[in-house]
């Protein structure tokens, strides 16, 4: 398959951007392409099932304070009875359920929690779980492409500037023209050019930068700073963004998400494997648009707050939300079967685990955003679900009420106390991974 050189790579975002866009369009925002109905009698006993893990877990918490606990044991029991709701709620096979540990996910997703601390030990527990997230998805990468799953210097340093550099231009503390002028070095840092850092947090990011040009030598891995700066045009663009009520055409809006998505995936292709075919490009950046979508739909509320135009919040606006979010599952069912066409035999169940989780984790969004939905549509949506949605709402409400929180769970199912294994939620593809996310954030 052909290699694309450098100069081709910004093309490529340009018409691959087009080319998304128009299927975006094309997409029907009249009915979802959605898994299979759930009887009532179906919903019944998954709860059941989901009670008793949570009743189980909740009593393991609350003896957890006391003298004797055996977390090796407890870490064991837990790890085993989620594999077991995955595998019956779920419909998850045994190998699916356990892949992620026999990929090394986990351990990749543990070395990233101590390398952070490390690097910054003032980070905070948000910070490193936003930024493990681009872990995971590298690590996923790294299977598609039939590659080694670890945490390498390049994809640990493309992690940490989200943290890193979100914190900078989110300080209010520091005035537009400091913002402009750091993002002015960071891309001469990113184009290899010298730019003397202003502070410690410009430091850290030139650091990173290094960090990365010491595993890929500039004069050898072109593309490699090709797909950084891309990504670094596409968030400075999508910052210049106006504001509603200022009207932008909604072809835009569309362009401008799958820019920066596809662009952020494909960076952490690049990183992964220092070069890709041109049909490993386009597989990769589509991945990466969708998961843009489903940020953007996560962070409605916010968005809406800031007065940020994107897809969701301008149909929000406009009273169109169940449209925008049929689109969502009819594009995400185009542009995800692209990954079958990676054929590493060892990524089968983790695709499998993925494409089982991906309608499910859609819905899931749904319901925590729901105020922006219609009651008729939220009541369709719950048909496809393995739980009714009142239910999951009043287990989260308990959860809350007792205090029990991602951190604190995680914590203690790991071996190490002081060892937070992030993969444990991590997997935002995958719903047996995912549950205990689902239910304590």
């Amino acid at each position: 398959m052909r290699i694309m050189n450098n100069s081709q790579i910004q093309d490529f975002v340009k018409q691959q951007t087009h080319t998304l866009t128009n299927l975006w369009f094309e997409c029907s925002d009249e009915a979802a392409y959605l898994p299979a109905h759930i009887s009532m009698n179906e919903k019944l006993e998954n709860e059941r099932q989901l009670s008793e893990t949570l009743d189980w877990v909740s009593k393991q918490l609350e003896s957890s304070t006391l003298h004797g606990f055996d977390q090796q044991r407890f870490s064991e029991e837990a790890s085993k009875r989620i594999k077991e709701t995955g595998v019956s709620i779920f419909g998850l096979s045994e190998t699916q359920v356990n892949c992620i540990e026999g990929l090394g996910i986990n351990r990749a997703a543990e070395d990233f929690y101590h390398q952070a601390i490390t690097f910054d030990p003032f980070i905070s527990y948000e910070d490193i779980f936003q930024a493990s997230r681009n872990v995971w998805t590298s690590n996923y990468l790294q299977v598609l492409l039939g590659l080694p799953v670890g945490l390498t210097p390049s994809l640990f340093a493309y992690s940490m500037l989200y943290p890193v550099t979100d914190n900078y231009l989110d300080d209010t503390g520091r005035s537009l023209a400091e913002k402009a002028s750091f993002n002015q070095r960071f891309g001469q840092w990113l184009k290899g050019e010298q730019a003397a850092p202003q502070n410690w947090n410009e430091e850290d990011v030139l650091d990173l930068v290094r960090m990365v040009e010491k595993q890929y030598p500039r004069e050898q891995f072109g593309q490699v700073y090709e797909s950084l700066l891309a990504i670094h045009y596409a968030q400075s663009k999508s910052a210049r963004m106006p504001k509603w009520p200022e009207k932008l055409h909604i072809r835009r809006i569309a362009e401008m998400s799958f820019e920066k998505g596809g662009t952020s995936v494909l960076a952490d292709g690049f990183l992964a494997a220092g070069e890709l075919s041109t049909d490993e490009m386009e597989i990769i950046f589509n991945y990466g648009a969708f998961a843009q979508l489903m940020d953007d739909q996560e962070d409605i509320a916010q968005d809406m707050g800031h007065r940020e135009l994107t897809l969701f919040t301008d149909a929000v606006r406009r009273g169109r939300a169940d449209g925008v979010m049929n689109r969502v599952f009819n594009f995400a069912h185009h542009v995800l079967q692209g990954l079958e066409r990676f054929d590493n035999p060892k990524a089968a169940p983790l695709k499998q685990m993925s494409m089982k989780g991906i309608d499910l984790l859609l819905m899931d969004a749904v319901l925590r955003t729901e105020k922006y939905y219609s009651k008729v549509y939220l009541k369709m949506l719950e048909e496809h679900f393995p739980f009714r949605f009142e239910y999951l709402k009043q287990v989260r409400k308990v959860i809350r009420k007792k205090g029990i929180n991602a951190e604190r769970l995680i914590s203690l199912l790991s071996t190490k106390v002081e060892s937070l294994p992030m993969s444990f939620n991590a997997s935002e593809l995958a719903m047996a991974a995912r549950l205990p996310a689902m239910l304590v954030k």
